[in-house]
């Protein structure tokens, strides 16, 4: 399964970035993570446990992240059921930053038959989670007035 989402931040590339990878925030900006730790920290990549909730039932996660600040974000994700990549951009344009997201997920076993809800779930999630950066630097988002999420695999 495939989404792709992008929304423009109000606030300089560099700032978004930032903002993105402060992954203490992330359970204080999404209803998805309920808790992240940072596992390790070498070179560009880190290595992030969470507890997530999904349909209202909690699971552990687990991703790698693959920085290059401030221009792109490679993760790995793993949880149960599912495995996905997302490639996060975040490209300097005259109205802000152009952050982009394109999430491959493989759902499997009994997981499969949720495809359609998954997908329309990430379409509904993505735009909002795409730009959190508001919140917290008090940027904005151009055409949203809602608080925003922590962009993540999503499932």
């Amino acid at each position: 399964m495939r989404v792709e989402q992008a929304q423009v931040v109000k606030a300089p590339r560099e700032q978004v970035f930032k903002a993105w990878t402060d992954y203490d925030a992330w359970p204080k900006f999404s209803t998805l993570f309920t808790r992240v730790t940072v596992r390790e920290r070498a070179g560009n990549t880190v290595h992030v446990n969470a507890e997530i909730r999904v349909m209202g039932r909690k699971t552990s996660r687990t991703e790698q992240h693959v920085l290059t600040p401030p221009e792109k974000v490679l993760v790995s994700g793993e949880t149960e059921g599912a495995t996905n990549t997302t490639v996060w951009k975040f490209e300097q344009i005259p109205e802000g930053t152009l952050v982009t997201a394109v999430v491959e997920t493989e759902l499997k076993g009994l997981t499969r038959v949720l495809g359609p809800f998954a997908k329309r779930q990430l379409q509904k999630l993505a735009p909002r989670v795409v730009a959190r950066s508001r919140k917290i630097r008090g940027s904005e988002v151009a055409g949203s007035t809602e608080p925003l999420l922590r962009p993540t695999n999503f499932l």
